[in-house]
């Protein structure tokens, strides 16, 4: 009667070794999955709209003189804010939001640019807004038109709506295109918000 040949110590060793190594891998795509699960889950209710269609490029006015082009910004991650003074949700989001530029653009400079879009009738209101001095960290334009809000609200969803509504909010990520956009006020000082910007901001 034959028997089996048994493993050596080395072998015994080795397949030991393996099998940790694939208990640490499976316990670490696990921890992983949960982690990356939450992210996802967290974004979710912070009600973040994927797109993916191409940013409508806009050459628009600055509070603070010259122009702001959207191409210019390329290879940045730009956070572009549809709002106007006479709105307040649009008011009650700002606080946050500048925040979060501030932090943002301090943390990873010339990779992330805020950039707040006025629809309001002139610069006197907007500059009335804000003490007559744009906030660090935010470039400030004026669409009196609405022709690059049409256009973002188009673009986004595939179709134009039929009226407006403010504050909204898209992110143009590195290659020029939407990334994701909110619709309505948020708290942008809540983490799911920067852990969404700057997943961008890092990625290749």
């Amino acid at each position: 009667m034959s028997t089996a040949p048994s493993l050596s110590r080395s072998a015994r060793v080795a397949l030991a070794v393996a099998g940790a190594a694939l208990l640490a891998a499976v316990l670490g795509w696990k921890a992983w999955d949960n982690v990356t699960g939450d992210d996802r889950r967290a974004e979710e209710r912070f009600g973040i709209s994927t797109s993916g269609a191409p940013a409508p490029p806009f050459s628009q006015p600055l509070a603070d003189g010259g122009n702001l082009s959207l191409a210019d910004l390329r290879g940045q991650v730009v956070f572009v804010n549809f709002w106007a003074t006479w709105c307040p949700p649009c008011r009650d989001e700002m606080p946050s939001m500048l925040q979060l530029g501030r932090e943002l653009e301090l943390q990873y400079p010339g990779r992330f640019r805020m950039v707040a879009v006025s629809v309001d009738e002139g610069w006197d209101v907007v500059k009335g807004y804000f003490g007559g001095r744009v906030p660090a960290g935010l470039a400030v334009t004026l669409d009196v038109e609405q022709e690059a809000t049409k256009a973002y609200y188009c673009a986004a969803r595939g179709k134009c709506p039929d009226g407006f509504k403010f504050p909204e909010t898209y992110i143009v990520d590195k290659a020029g295109r939407i990334a994701g956009y909110m619709v309505g006020p948020r708290n942008w000082g809540d983490p799911a918000a920067r852990r969404y910007l700057e997943r961008l901001i890092r990625a290749q």
